[in-house]
């Protein structure tokens, strides 16, 4: 993990004590909505240099 990912960990961990339900459930759903964007995007990515190559994903 890069420092920078250790960062946010560290930073979030400090955070979530004091967090509301409702404001730790806020951050839940954008970390969820973020790993999907980055999922896909990382899917799309590689379903597009698998077809540039010849090979297809189904």
């Amino acid at each position: 993990m890069s420092e920078k990912g250790k960062k946010i960990l560290e930073t979030i961990g400090k955070a979530l004590p004091s967090l509301s339900d409702q404001e730790v459930d806020k951050l839940l759903s954008f970390s969820e909505g973020m790993a999907f964007m980055a999922d896909c995007k990382n899917r799309a990515a590689g379903k597009a240099e698998n077809q540039s190559e010849g090979r297809e994903i189904a």
